[in-house]
This record gives structure tokens, sequence and C-alpha cells, in this order.
């Protein structure tokens, strides 16, 4: 009677491993359709380029010194700038691009800290023959950061710089807890498992696809873009296949060193667009730790993100990334970049 109970243990066994197999092989084929599919979905813009055996996809328009490039917000797709670009283009040279694993870029190796995204912006700039100088513009988040520290690895290329909804790793210091993501949350040695094992298995069985990739993340800047551009920004961003592109979140630490690292703009012009509105309390309880947040954004670390240049200055507008904001400040800096003695 034993005998039999363990060879029916066995043959179960058996069975759910050859069905956990065909799991698998269904989930990977159901995610190389998908995959094939999302290429199909929206007409690239732009061109890929390749920088070592991996292609980013970019796109310029315009012609004229210096050029602006564009630095996508965290999280998001270049195409964020689509509505901004060919205005600045109108009077010279401008591209935005899509960092490795969003919109139409290849994946990237890891780890993907700052100073990866700054190298890989570099060498695509080279291969795709756009010459320096630049006038960098970083969106809201992380994308400021990535201008912050090109500029600090290729100082000569950067003539002036515009951040857009900038902020700084001392706020991390004087952020509530509602104000904190789930992610930054975990242990250091959760994030980096998820990033390198759990995550990039979800992918490649199409579960994370299924699940519709929940951990994305909304893309910054739908608010400013019609109804098709919106839809199309969140698939570019959301793409499950961006997971394996382990992103900043999985080795903040190492990022934020190489920001309080990355030095400042000397005299170059620099504008620092930022949001006039205080920060809310989410319940009273919170109340007076707002407060003393608010006073601290706007009067210690707004001022201080101005003094990165001794040509800085701080904008506070009801909303930073409103197009006509962020054109004007960035023909502001273009402007004092051509009215200075040629060298």
């Amino acid at each position: 009677m034993q005998a039999h109970s363990k060879r029916w243990v066995m043959i179960a066994v058996k069975v759910a491993l050859a069905a956990l197999a065909l799991i698998v092989v269904a989930g990977a084929a159901y995610e190389r359709i998908g995959e094939r599919k999302d290429r199909k979905r929206y007409a690239q813009i732009g061109r890929s380029v390749d920088i070592g055996g991996r292609s980013l996809n970019i796109y310029c328009s315009g012609e004229g010194s210096p050029t602006v490039v564009f630095e996508p917000p965290g999280h998001t797709a270049g195409y964020t700038w689509i509505g901004i670009q060919p205005e600045i283009a109108k009077t010279t040279g401008a591209c935005w691009y899509d960092r490795a694993g969003y919109g139409w870029s290849d994946p990237g190796p890891s780890p993907r800290t700052f100073n990866a995204i700054a190298n890989d912006l570099h060498a695509l700039l080279k291969a795709a023959s756009v010459p320096p100088p630049y006038v960098l513009v970083g969106g809201a988040g992380n994308g400021t950061f990535h201008v912050r520290v090109y500029n600090s690895l290729y100082p000569n290329e950067v003539v002036g710089a515009v951040l857009v909804d900038a902020s700084d790793p001392d706020v991390f210091a004087h952020e509530l807890k509602y104000m904190k993501g789930t992610l930054s949350s975990l242990p250091r040695w959760a994030r980096q498992m998820g990033c390198a094992v759990v995550v990039p298995a979800m992918v490649r069985v199409g579960l994370l696809r299924l699940l519709g990739n929940p951990g994305a993340g909304a893309p910054v800047g739908l608010d400013e873009l019609h109804q098709g551009e919106q839809q199309e920004l969140r698939f570019l961003s959301t793409n499950p296949s961006i997971a394996l592109t382990k992103g900043e979140a999985c080795y903040e630490e190492e990022s934020v060193a190489e920001v309080r690292a990355a030095g400042d703009f000397g005299g170059r012009p620099l504008v620092v667009l930022e949001g006039a509105a205080p920060v809310r309390a989410t319940s009273p309880e919170y109340e007076k730790a707002t407060e003393a947040f608010n006073d601290y954004w706007f009067h210690q670390l707004l001022p201080r993100l101005a003094a990165l240049s001794t040509r800085g200055r701080l904008v506070l507008a009801n909303d930073a990334n409103a197009p006509d904001t962020v054109i004007e400040a960035v023909r502001e800096v273009v402007a004092e970049v051509r009215a200075e003695p040629q060298k």
C-alpha cells in the first residue's frame, strides 16, 4: 500500500512539473508574440543608432547651435517631449531620445545607475553625429539628476541647462512617509533580488504582460498631451520589456551618490523650473510636518538648486511642465549662450 502511494505521489509530481513546463513555454510564446505586436503598434519616431551592440532611439530636427537635448523624466519615454521639441527646433537643433528599454530603444546592461545613463547618452550623441555644445533639458525628477551627472562627466560639452521639476538627493531625508514610493521602502537586498531575478523572470514568461506591468508607474507629461498622444506615451513608457532594463530604483544608493558627486554648472546659464504650489498634507496628522517640508523646499532646497550655477535662476510657475513655460525657459538659455563671446 505504501509503495502504491509513493508511486501516485511521483506521478502527481511529474504531472505538476510537466504542467509547469507547459505554462512556462506557453508564457514565453505569449511574451514573444506580444513583443512582435508591440513593435508594430506605433510607427517609430526617430532612428535607431548603434552604440556598441545595442541601439537607442533618437529624434532630431532643426538646425543651429547650441543643440538642445531633452532628457526624459524618470520612468518615461522620450515621446513625452513631442509637443515641445518641435517648437525649439524652429530656431536651433533639438533632439529627444529614449533611454535604454523605453520607447524604441533596446534594454541596457546592469547596473543602470545615473552614470550609466549619462554614458549612454554621450555614446548616442556621438554615434548619431550630434555635435556639442549642448543645452540639456532634464524632465521631472530623475531626468534632472541625469542632466547633472552628464554635466559632471562631460562638462566641456554642456553650455547651459534647464531643470524641470528638479529635486535633490538631500530631499529624501526630509520627505514624509506618504511621499515615499513603495519600492524605495523595501530593503536593498529585496530590491536587488526583484530587479535581478524576479522581474526579469516574470517578463520572460509573459506574466508581467498578463498583469499589465502594474509596477511601471504613470509616465510624466500625460496632462500636456492629447488623448491619442497620451495613449502612445503610456505604451512606450510601460511596455513590459522595460523591466529587463534594471531601473533607477534598483540602484538608488549608487545613483544618489553619483548626483552628490556631480558638482555644479559653474558660470553656465541655468534655469530651474518649479511648481509654485506647496505640498498639501494628506491628513491632519501630517499638517505640521508638511508645513515644515514646504518651508525647507521653497526656502532652502530650491534656492540651492538655482545656485548650482552663478548664473542660475529659479522660476516658480503654476505648472512647471506646461509646454509654454518650458519652451520659454529653453529659449532664454539658448539666447544667453548665443550672446556669449565665441571662444
